[in-house]
């Protein structure tokens, strides 16, 4: 007799339940899916010790007669597809037709349903058994309760963290089906408190907040395009808000969160210089795209997916958040109405000024005549103002800046500006700082790099697997402006160096090349324009306690205005910082605050 046998079914459930099954939140992953295939409009979740204990999914879909109540519990039994083809097009969250037999395998499972709101079905399986079922009465869609998960299978419940920890990894999940789905309803209840709820209205910024507060709602950029096979609308929250990490950078496609390394990079590259070193922007990114160029029958969880010409998405979703970035100033833009009223203002407050100077040798009993007098001039001025056609208002310069009039500098490093209605900060390090790392970053993408011949070559000495490097990459380096000629015996002689490169730095900075090439088999020229760029810009810019005078002030000043993004410095730091009248009314508490 041979040695191969037919697994059992319950062996089979148990061993796919490892897979599709890690933890609570695979759980409510699964069952929250089949809501959304069933077209629900609200879905409710019921949580006892982070899910371990209890499990209970509400939802208002289409429901199920007694005939699917029972096949759901069958493995591989699926309403989603029927062949192959529609293996290639999967327009449905769920499809494999496993979870439910493998929740209903390491746990007791109960599913009640009504496709009319009046008769419904109930069915309890135990350890992949049936163990009951009975008609009943039940509204319109499905509940599935899940009771004791893991109770079978010690070995896996002795690793479950604590309650709270699997409580966190279920909000987790359903911050992202609600980012996928806003138009849903959800409500999540641990423990008999209400712990989370959507409004499910549709809208992107409302979804922010409900998820990320007031803040990050206030600071929503959205921008959508259209390319080759695909649509996408991206939900930026501006850089001023950030996390530590890359979590809270999510990917919806066709409907499904999913995970993808390098767009995941893209996005961050997106981003660079407008975060802090070590930050991460929010960011939602939605694509709809031909089922025919992705697959998501990858993993178990299907959490992971595959899209043609990949490489091309990113650089496009690269760009895109660049350009949306730079639509929009983060820090209030002037307008013409603002401008008009600051004008508007300061010259009543002037001739008010000179009326209450002229008051002073006016006698009492003028007093009243003195006050219609302004009125009179007021009013006058008022009319005159708003006859003034506004193409007879000098328009502004075109500027990334509200109005600002220079005040001070404190500390010899911050300048401080005076707004209509606040006043600013600026860094003047991090100013000039970008402002020279977007010259220099230009500089070095020039084709033709300006380069000048040594007088003295600079000698130096590689390793035999170095020199290879450098021996096979020699019009690589020729590209970025330094010419190297073999001495043998791993020997080289630097000739000719680029303008922009410094007397000292040269053997570092051809030892950087070199890392970048044994790294990447390649010269990463963006990544080198970047890095370089950076450390010169930084040595090249103003130091702090350094006095400047006023010419230096409004040239700096003009030329950060000159930049891409004039906003942060290359490292991601503000290079300004805005504080509202407002601001210092509720600090001298003319505002009171609850």
């Amino acid at each position: 007799m041979g040695k191969i046998e037919k697994m059992s079914t319950s062996l089979a459930n148990l061993i796919a339940a490892g897979e599709v099954v890690e933890r609570p939140s695979s759980v409510v992953k699964e069952l929250v899916e089949n809501s959304i295939d069933a077209n629900s409009k609200s879905i409710t979740i019921y949580l006892k010790n982070g899910g371990l204990d209890y499990i209970n999914i509400v939802d208002d879909g289409d429901g199920m007669d007694e005939d699917d109540v029972l096949m759901a519990f069958i493995p591989h039994a699926t309403s989603k597809i029927k062949n192959e083809y529609d293996l290639l097009r999967i327009l449905t969250l769920g499809f494999r037709g496993e979870a439910i037999a493998s929740i209903a395998s390491v746990s007791t499972m109960t599913i009640t349903s009504s496709v009319d709101g009046v008769k419904g079905y109930s069915c309890t399986y135990k350890a992949g058994s049936k163990i009951e079922s009975e008609v009943t009465h039940s509204n319109k869609g499905t509940s599935v309760i899940v009771k004791g998960l893991f109770f079978n299978t010690p070995a896996r419940l002795k690793y479950m963290k604590s309650a709270k920890s699997e409580l966190a990894s279920i909000m987790f999940y359903i911050d992202r089906i609600s980012m996928s789905k806003p138009s849903l309803r959800f409500s999540v209840y641990h423990d008999d408190k209400l712990i989370f709820q959507t409004t499910g209205s549709n809208s992107y910024k409302t979804l922010i907040g409900e998820i990320y507060g007031v803040e990050a709602a206030k600071n929503v950029i959205e921008s959508s395009y259209i390319a080759d096979g695909y649509k996408t609308h991206l939900v930026l929250v501006k850089p001023s808000i950030y996390r530590s990490n890359k979590l809270e950078i999510t990917m919806i496609c066709n409907g499904r969160y999913v995970k993808n390394y390098n767009i995941t990079n893209a996005v961050v590259d997106g981003f660079h210089t407008y975060l802090p070193i070590g930050k991460y922007p929010i960011v939602i990114l939605y694509f709809d795209i031909d089922p025919l160029l992705v697959d998501v029958n990858v993993h178990p969880t299907k959490t992971e997916i595959k899209i043609s010409n990949e490489e091309e998405l990113c650089m496009r979703l690269k760009d895109e958040i660049i350009k949306a970035l730079m639509s929009t100033t983060h820090i209030p833009e002037r307008e013409i109405n603002k401008k008009e009223s600051y004008l508007k203002q300061t010259i009543f407050d002037n001739i008010y000024s000179l009326n209450e100077n002229t008051t002073e040798y006016i006698s009492n009993d003028k007093e009243e005549k003195t006050v219609i007098t302004n009125e009179k001039i007021k009013t006058s001025m008022e009319n005159k103002l708003i006859e003034t056609k506004i193409e007879q208002i000098p328009k502004p310069i075109e500027s990334h800046f509200p109005h600002m009039e220079y005040v001070g500098t404190i500390f010899g490093t911050y300048l401080i500006f005076q707004g209509i209605y606040s006043i600013y900060l600026v860094d003047q390090h991090a100013a000039q700082e970008r402002y020279n790392y977007e010259k220099y970053y230009e500089l070095l993408g020039n084709p033709n790099q300006p380069t000048t011949e040594l007088l003295i070559p600079i000698s130096i000495h590689f390793t035999k697997e170095e020199a290879l490097y450098i021996d096979s990459n020699i019009d690589e380096f020729l590209k970025i402006g330094f010419r190297l000629e073999s001495l043998g015996n791993n020997d080289y002689v630097i000739r000719e160096i680029p303008l922009w490169a410094k007397l000292d730095e040269v053997d570092s900075l051809v030892y950087e090349i070199l890392s970048l090439l044994i790294n990447n088999k390649k010269i990463d020229i963006i990544h080198f324009r970047d890095n370089i760029a950076k450390q010169i810009s930084c040595k090249a810019s103003i130091k702090a306690n350094h006095q400047l005078s006023r010419i230096e002030i409004d040239s700096l000043m003009k030329n950060l205005d000159t930049c891409k993004n004039p906003f942060t410095c290359p490292h991601g730091r503000p290079t300004i910082i805005e504080l509202s009248q407002k601001d210092l009314e509720k600090m001298f508490e003319r505002i009171q605050t609850k």
